[in-house]
């Protein structure tokens, strides 16, 4: 199978993979990395000489020492004392990168041969408390938490610094382009694709809501098995529609199930000033920069001389759509998301008001 919208970064990471021993796929959650990874190393483990193929879930485990006991498990599984040539998947690292470093360092230098493939919704030098968090240690390649029982706010910031974990490199996965992700949406959904001219235009549409994640084609797809492509743009087409989309599918793993879900396990891997500063940047409309969040969100909560470190550390983990030093904005789901804090918090109507603040008086610097 060949991925939609996939080719080039498949091609990348099998060019990665014969080039070095550990690669880590991030992005943002729903982008698609455990399905990417699955796909190249499949390709490599084609043929009777292909490699040899395991996989690690890591979503369920929490601690250091459960992290050590499934990868000394895989170790066990490895072929003829890890001489020959294998691969190694381990997926959804970012709740427990640290412990993730601890056990690919020693298990790489055990066994000569093999390859590791991570997925991680963050870099991996900035698992929650890496360099971007205030407070945080240098932290190494797939650094992070080590322990906790779930994904929880702050989980590793502060920390000690550690020995450096193993080197590799990181391939970023970006959402699907609008073309791809029709394309995607049609082939998962029963009946597709759509020839009607306005059904193609109502898709168009919703993959403008649902920003081009492949989770949120699935979830999509499976509504459009009783809807047709205008009602499912009615349905998600109000402040949280995008979040209320669900599927019921009890095999699929709970944070795979909405993007509400999906965001609430990145939501609880950031440091509290990181969950502030999302829930604050949802007052933006469009795009903003640093200065213009400093000047709408900092306050005693959030003070500006720590407010650049959490902005970076937002970029990192994809909660910001840009680049340092460039404009930024908030994808819908993710605005949506972080409204609904910022109402939970009280703090909706005060940041509102200095939105509109700083809109005029942008507006007015520009007349002027």
């Amino acid at each position: 199978m060949t991925l939609i919208g996939r080719r080039a970064d498949t091609a990348r990471l099998g060019e990665l993979l014969r080039d070095t021993r550990l690669v880590t796929v991030t992005g943002v959650g729903g982008v698609g990395k455990s399905a990417l990874a699955a796909e190249a190393i499949g390709r490599l483990g084609r043929g009777r000489s292909g490699p040899e193929v395991l996989r690690v879930d890591l979503a369920q485990v929490r601690g250091a020492a459960a992290v050590r006991r499934r990868l000394a498990e895989a170790a066990r599984r490895l072929p003829d004392g890890g001489w020959r040539s294998a691969v190694l998947l381990v997926d959804t690292c970012e709740h427990v990168a640290g412990a993730v470093a601890d056990g690919l360092d020693v298990l790489l230098r055990q066994r000569p041969a093999l390859r590791v493939v991570a997925t991680s919704r963050v870099p991996p030098d900035d698992g929650p408390g890496g360099p971007g968090a205030p407070g945080g240690a240098d932290v190494p390649a797939l650094d992070g938490p080590g322990g906790a029982d779930a994904p929880s706010p702050g989980a590793a910031a502060g920390g000690a610094r550690r020995r450096p974990g193993p080197r590799g490199a990181t391939l970023r996965l970006e959402p699907l382009a609008p073309d791809d992700f029709v394309a995607l949406l049609e082939s998962l959904t029963p009946g597709g694709p759509f020839a009607d001219a306005a059904d193609r235009e109502a898709l168009h549409a919703v993959c403008a809501l649902l920003e081009g994640l492949p989770l949120a084609a699935g979830i999509a797809a499976s509504h459009l098995a009783r809807l047709r492509p205008d009602r499912l743009l009615e349905r998600i087409s109000g402040p949280s529609g995008p979040l209320d989309l669900a599927v019921e599918e009890p095999r699929r793993p709970a944070r795979q199930r909405s993007l509400r879900a999906s965001l609430r396990w990145t939501h609880r891997l950031l440091t509290p000033p990181e969950q502030l500063l999302w829930a604050r940047c949802s007052v933006f409309p469009g795009t903003f920069r640093l200065p213009d969040a400093a000047e709408v969100c900092a306050d005693e909560r959030l003070p500006g001389d720590v407010l650049p470190a959490v902005f970076s550390a937002l970029l990192r983990h994809g909660v910001l759509a840009g680049a340092e030093h460039r404009p930024v904005r908030l994808a819908r789901p993710v605005r949506a998301y972080g409204m609904e804090q910022l109402v939970r918090l009280g703090e909706e109507a005060a940041f509102q008001r200095r939105c509109l603040d700083w809109t005029m008086g942008a507006e007015g610097t520009s007349a002027g």
